[in-house]
């Protein structure tokens, strides 16, 4: 696979990268010597290892967060014609 085609490909997989920094990332990747392709590249393959080794305990604490609004929303729930009518 062309590295440069590589490096767009971790570029669009970042997520520490705002849409705005992709897309002025992605125009540059054809200017790109192979020194700059290398070294972004390893920046960014680095990011997605540290993800990839860290991936149970980040979706753990999403689903923790996710749980607690759940339960927050829950409980603001007001509920209107329960029971018996008069």
């Amino acid at each position: 696979m062309n590295k440069k085609i590589a490096l767009v490909t971790l570029i669009e997989a970042s997520i520490l990268l705002s849409s705005d920094d992709k897309l002025a990332l992605i125009d540059a990747v054809p200017g790109f010597n192979e020194k700059q392709v290398m070294a972004l590249g390893k920046m960014l393959a680095e990011e997605r290892a540290v993800l990839l080794a860290n991936e149970e305990t980040i979706m753990q604490t999403i689903k923790t967060k996710l749980d607690a609004i759940s339960a927050e929303a829950q409980s603001d729930t007001v509920y209107i014609g329960t029971g018996k009518s008069s």
